[in-house]
């Protein structure tokens, strides 16, 4: 595995790369809780964090943050009255006490039920106002596709949190992907199977599920400009295998899990990192090491 991975890494930069590289951000607070320079991919937490019956609420994402993780990914439907709302299911019976389908109910009867847990189903204004304040991150899966009426309704949580920055749109349907064009926001193609290069280099990034994933296609994908994202590794030999493709980030279950791996995992790499990454003496992005000069600097 290589020791510093060339998509897992963000150089921060002024008027010129000044000695040792230490810091990894993104410009909206930093995404992961680990040493800079490591080469593990950054950890955004499924659904957030927390037992069954959890996903998709307040709780899990408040629980994904507080430990440690700095983006989460959430579902959204759309309900009768067009408002946007949590939930991975098309029917809330699997995660509410109540029964049908999200599409057939209006925003009051959705937000009358309650989770396993006593917790009211979330809409998606509640998650957007609670990463604003906390400066997180979020990947945003549509479930469907969203009409006229949704979109507005949709655009209109963008507009209030001015989430175009830190709220990003993904989705397995390119009709949904097609419906949202509107909203400035990054766009994502989720796959089960890996896409053609062709299609994933409409957007800015696919999310590929873990075990279709070799490092041949990454790389595929990062010549292209496209940055990869995999669902679901829940373990640290798929951890590790990502890690070393070179993956961006990976959308796990398990954040505290991975968060300590790959605390250990760059505990492990950071002196050798060092050593190998002092870029002070580069004047020049062309005298870079090759894995590293399709960063945006």
């Amino acid at each position: 595995m290589p020791l510093v991975s060339p998509v897992a890494l963000r150089v921060v930069c002024g008027a010129a790369v000044l000695g040792m590289v230490t810091v990894v951000t993104t410009g909206r607070g930093d995404e992961r809780t680990v040493p800079a320079g490591c080469p593990a991919p950054v950890v955004v937490s499924h659904r957030g964090y927390g037992p069954p019956g959890t996903e998709n609420t307040v709780g899990a994402f408040r629980a994904a943050l507080a430990a440690g993780s700095r983006q989460v990914e959430l579902d959204v439907h759309f309900t009768r009255d067009h408002r946007p709302v949590l939930m991975h299911d098309a029917t809330v019976d699997r995660t509410t006490t109540g029964t049908g389908r999200v599409s057939g109910m209006t925003l009051s009867r959705f937000r009358a039920l309650r989770t396993p847990g006593g917790e009211r189903p979330a809409t998606l204004g509640e998650a957007f106002r609670l990463l604003r304040a906390s400066g997180g991150r979020t990947l945003l899966d549509l479930k469907e596709v969203p009409d006229a009426a949704d979109l507005r309704s949709l655009a209109g949580e963008y507009h209030r949190t001015n989430a175009y920055r830190w709220a990003s749109l993904m989705s397995f349907s390119l009709d949904a992907l097609r419906a949202v064009r509107s909203i400035p926001a990054r766009r994502g193609l989720l796959a089960r199977t890996a896409p053609s290069v062709a299609l994933a280099r409409r957007f800015a990034f696919v999310g590929i599920r873990h075990d279709r994933l070799t490092e041949k296609l990454v790389r595929a994908y990062e010549r292209a400009g496209v940055t990869v994202y995999a669902w679901t590794p829940n373990d640290p030999a798929a951890w590790r295998r990502l890690a070393g493709y070179g993956v961006e980030r990976v959308v796990t279950d398990e954040t505290p899990a991975y968060l300590a791996w790959a605390t250990r995992l760059c505990g492990r790499q950071r002196l050798a990192a060092r050593r190998t990454t002092n870029f002070g003496s580069l004047a020049t992005t062309s005298q870079l090491p090759k894995s590293l000069r399709s960063f945006t600097w």
